[in-house]
């Protein structure tokens, strides 16, 4: 979900037992739960890997995202406690600082948990389990558009538009506002899915994954 692979990278169960100080064997249970969620994928006689999202399939997920994430930023605005803002603007500061930066990767983890941090405060851990399974099948297309394509969308005052609709406990204007800002860039990436893909020397290993 965080983008630490990429799509089509090959998944060494060895490797990463060895990078997670564990046995084989709970890794291969973890990879086995990943594959019957569709986070990765297992043919006969190859390593699991990462998914290559095509643009009708990354479409379709973000079909299902939408009415979900309404859903959670409406309930949070019912319930959000007064220091539900002040978190949300230290996290939105990081993504700010983070873009600035050039640091994708640390911007789209400020920006995962900016989101996440709102569905948490729905107090609906089904609901939640159900958005998280859905990043978990394009986080790694998102984060590696995100480093490689220069034309993101110029970065608007969403975030702080959100946070305002919470703090009033506008459970509807929350939850419109949270699907715009999921919505967009959405361009940018299927433009990026689309593109023509160069031929890969073989999917990254685990061993070469820092924070694997």
């Amino acid at each position: 979900m965080s983008g630490s692979y990429e799509p089509g990278d090959r998944i060494n169960i060895r490797k990463l037992a060895l990078l997670s100080r564990t046995s084989p064997t709970p890794v291969r249970e973890a990879i086995m739960q990943l594959v019957r969620e569709g986070a990765l994928e297992l043919k006969p006689g190859y390593q699991p890997r990462v998914p290559i999202l095509s643009p009708e399939r990354y479409e379709k997920i973000r079909e299902v995202r939408a009415p979900l994430e309404r859903l959670a930023a409406e309930l949070a605005a019912q319930h959000a406690p007064p220091e539900l803002a002040e978190a949300l603007l230290r996290l939105d500061q990081r993504f700010i600082e983070a873009e600035k930066d050039g640091d994708w990767k640390a911007a789209t983890s400020a920006n995962q948990e900016f989101h996440f941090t709102i569905y948490r405060a729905s107090r609906n851990e089904v609901l939640v389990r159900a958005i998280e399974s859905l990043w978990l099948l394009t986080g790694p297309v998102v984060q590696s558009q995100y480093a490689a394509n220069a034309r993101r969308p110029p970065r608007t005052a969403l975030h702080g538009q959100i946070i305002d609709a919470l703090c009033r406990h506008a459970a509807q204007e929350a939850g419109d506002l949270v699907v715009q800002d999921m919505r967009q860039g959405v361009a940018v990436i299927l433009e990026h899915l689309r593109a023509p893909r160069p031929k890969r020397q073989g999917g990254r290993r685990a061993a070469s994954q820092p924070g694997a």
